[in-house]
């Protein structure tokens, strides 16, 4: 569902966690690499090892 609502373009904003475990490779969070540029970083928080990081979608296109 997150790819879809990706794809329409209808996500104003994202709230990540990272929570830092050796697991692999992980996983693609965008779809495209196109999708980060419409993405601008808007706080960073941490504590006890967990990154929050806010990104709100650019206002000019």
């Amino acid at each position: 569902m997150v790819r879809q609502l990706l794809d329409a373009d209808l996500i104003d904003l994202f709230h990540i966690s990272i929570i830092p475990v050796i697991l692999g490779k992980g996983i693609k969070l965008f779809p495209y690499e196109g999708m980060i540029r419409k993405l601008h970083l808007s706080s960073v928080s941490h504590e006890g090892g967990i990154v929050e990081l806010s990104y709100e979608r650019n206002k000019n296109p």
